[in-house]
């Protein structure tokens, strides 16, 4: 496909380059300097320099021959302004970015007369992932298909887990469970990979282990493997942007006790008056004495939510240091991640990645082959590994009632849960595929548009 991605910051270049690797031809448009020389040295892509919200900038940068335009820049009126010239000069489809809680009330109205495709929210979309993470106290990531009755759940082995040094299938024999451990990160000789494991695979201390079931049968699991943690009731959240906003709106609706530290003043004022059931602090959330000062010890949860990722690591830190807390830190440069899982952070959240993976799922369903439809994409274990939901719609030779055990699978695949009406199956070798089914699909180094790509 030919897409133009007007902004060239975080979320734009990452996304670029991630529509570059799978083989789309992607043109960006930026009025910094600055951005567009860095994109060029680091992607294989056409870089025009100018106002994207300009009609004379994107006829130069040929918008209306291309079948997507995306629009994310830090401006939601930009955004949105350069979607209106784009249909007007006939790309097919229009993307944009729009942040702002005020406008994302009223989206439905706003995409239906802009003829908006999609619209993605990045802070809105972290803070769901933030959510759900809270929600499930015990593990570091929480993924969700087939409309929140599937769950997918990221989760560090420790060393006094009863789990480690056995083989999955002795695991599954030994706890009774329905569910499926589907992907594994490993340390192995200071560099991290990925396996998608088979029943013989043997757990260690400090794997990184990828379970999916249904929420009340992986709250088992955890019980079994002593790693249930009591449910959060007191958060405490440091930074007080747009994504602290959507998250507290979240927990409090839940009835969770919320704290906000926030150093600015009109900032606090704005948050005091959408969140009226939050405490709202102006101070510093780098002081530890004030952090102490307001309950750190006495949190069962704390996210740094700050703009700037060497703050929210330290102030992570801290509060693992000084209590029991689930800790939770916004990283968006890819260097920081790795290091931030060897600091022992609990979870990491990068708004430019579920960005991307949001849009990358819609652009690929625009490209199945037609006997399947994406419903649902996510990136996994440090983004090496996809887990996908595809819809079947029609008979697929070789996968449409097959049992799994007979199929010609490509490597590095797991088949880890069928969808059937309202019947969650987490599958054995004589399940099959039966056409109406949602089917979530774990695999590694593939990139799949449609379910049949499966097949070898």
């Amino acid at each position: 496909m030919k897409i133009a991605v007007i902004g060239g910051g975080k979320v734009g270049s990452n996304l670029a380059e991630q529509l570059v690797r799978e083989g789309h031809d992607v043109t960006i448009v930026d009025n910094d300097p600055a951005n567009i020389k860095r994109i060029q040295n680091s992607a294989d892509v056409l870089c025009v320099e100018g106002n994207g919200a300009s009609v004379e900038v994107q006829k130069a940068a040929g918008v209306g021959k291309t079948d997507m335009l995306i629009a994310t820049t830090p401006n939601d009126e930009i955004n949105m302004l350069c979607c209106l010239f784009a249909k007007k000069l006939g790309a097919k489809r229009t993307v944009s970015r729009v942040r702002a809680p005020e406008y994302y009330s009223q989206m439905d109205l706003i995409r239906d007369e802009l003829s908006l495709s999609m619209v993605i929210n990045p802070e809105r979309t972290a803070a769901d992932e933030i959510f759900r993470v809270l929600a499930f106290s015990a593990a570091s990531r929480v993924e969700v298909f087939a409309k929140g009755r599937v769950e997918l759940v990221e989760y560090k082995l420790p060393e006094t887990s009863p789990l480690v040094g056995k083989r999955l299938m002795d695991i599954y024999g030994a706890f009774k469970l329905n569910c499926l451990i589907c992907a594994v990160q490993r340390n192995v000789g200071g560099k991290a990979e990925t396996f998608i494991p088979s029943g013989n695979f043997e757990l260690m201390a400090g794997d990184m282990i990828s379970i999916a079931s249904t929420h009340r049968s992986l709250e088992k699991f955890f019980r079994n493997a002593g790693s249930f943690r009591t449910k959060i009731k007191n958060v405490m959240i440091v930074g007080g942007g747009k994504i602290a906003y959507y998250l507290a709106s979240q927990l409090i609706h839940i009835g969770m006790n919320v704290k906000i530290l926030e150093s600015d003043m009109q900032r606090c004022n704005d948050l005091a008056q959408g969140l009226d059931k939050a405490s709202i602090i102006c101070g510093d959330g780098t002081d530890q004495e004030l952090l102490l000062e307001e309950g750190l010890r006495d949190t069962d949860a704390f996210v740094s939510l700050t703009g700037i990722d060497e703050v929210n690591i330290i102030t992570a830190l801290y509060a693992k240091k000084n209590s029991s807390a689930k800790v939770v830190a916004k990283i968006n440069r890819e260097s920081y991640v790795d290091l931030t899982a060897q600091l022992g952070l609990d979870s990491i959240i990068s708004p430019k990645y579920v960005t991307a993976a949001g849009i990358l799922s819609y652009v690929r369903s625009l490209q199945n082959t037609g006997n399947s439809d994406i419903e649902a994409l996510y990136h996994l274990v440090g983004d090496n590994v996809e887990a996908i939901e595809f819809k079947v719609r029609d008979s697929i030779e070789g996968l449409v009632g097959v049992p799994l055990k007979d199929m010609a699978l490509k490597k590095d695949i797991l088949i880890c849960s069928i969808i059937r009406k309202r019947n969650i199956l987490i599958p054995s070798g004589a399940d099959t595929i039966e056409t109406g089914d949602s089917v979530v699909v774990v695999s590694k180094d593939h990139h799949f548009r449609s379910l049949s790509d499966i097949l070898d």
